[in-house]
């Protein structure tokens, strides 16, 4: 049957409906699928970052005396806790689910499980003797990290990290670093500062925040759902 201009023109258009249909049916599965995810996420108490972040300008030291850079962060994925070893609660509390993680990961192979990085806010009594002991308290592959005042506030920043010296009675001193006023007692002061783990991808870019409390049940669904790809 020969089929007329118009026929050929009307079944063209049909067509290219079709394909617009099925388009947009792909597109709001995709879109439904992200926001799931996202949901997912944010019940476990993660979010993922909308455009990784590339970690430039890190200059620490580890619990060995040896150098640490952002370069460190490449080739495998990390969790980067910061606090301090004197912390009396969140901090041995999370690097302790962290320990417990790594002891029983579920589903993610050891040899897939994150380096886990916990940066001091608290330099002037954390040297790399004191956070090297700190970490070994939770497992033997955990790294400690020191600097100055200028490099912890610099690597803070990087990683939306506030902090401040406080003496418990008399309020906070300085502005968004540790370094503790003359006149306060070295073994009398706190240092509070946020409370998030965060999670840097093997290209060395901060990916995502997990919110506190972390644990270790959370972790085991978690950590495979923000690295997949």
């Amino acid at each position: 049957m020969q089929l007329t201009r118009n026929t050929k023109i009307a079944i063209g258009a049909f067509l290219a409906f079709d394909l617009l249909v099925a388009s947009w049916l792909i597109y709001l599965f995709l879109v439904r699928s992200e926001i799931d995810e996202i949901n997912d996420l944010r019940d476990l108490g993660a979010t993922r970052y909308p455009a990784p972040a590339a970690l430039q300008d890190i200059q620490l030291t580890d619990q060995n005396g040896q150098v640490f850079t952002q370069e460190n962060f490449k080739g495998q994925w990390s969790l980067v806790f910061f606090g301090f070893t004197s912390c009396p609660d969140v901090c041995p509390l999370t690097m302790a689910e962290l320990g417990r993680f790594f002891a029983d990961s579920g589903d993610v192979p050891p040899a897939e499980l994150p380096q886990v990085v916990f940066v001091t806010v608290d330099p002037g009594r954390d040297g790399p003797q004191q956070v090297g002991d700190f970490v070994q308290q939770f497992h033997d592959s955990f790294i400690g990290l020191t600097g100055t005042d200028e490099q912890i506030a610099e690597a803070a920043q990087q990683f939306y990290i506030a902090y401040q010296v406080s003496d418990g009675d008399h309020g906070e001193h300085g502005d968004n670093h540790n370094a503790m006023p003359a006149e306060m007692n070295p073994d009398d002061y706190r240092v509070d500062h946020n409370t998030h783990v965060s999670l840097v991808n093997p290209r060395g870019e901060l990916t995502a925040v997990i919110r506190p409390p972390i644990r270790e049940e959370v972790m085991r669904r978690l950590y495979p759902q923000l690295v997949a790809d």
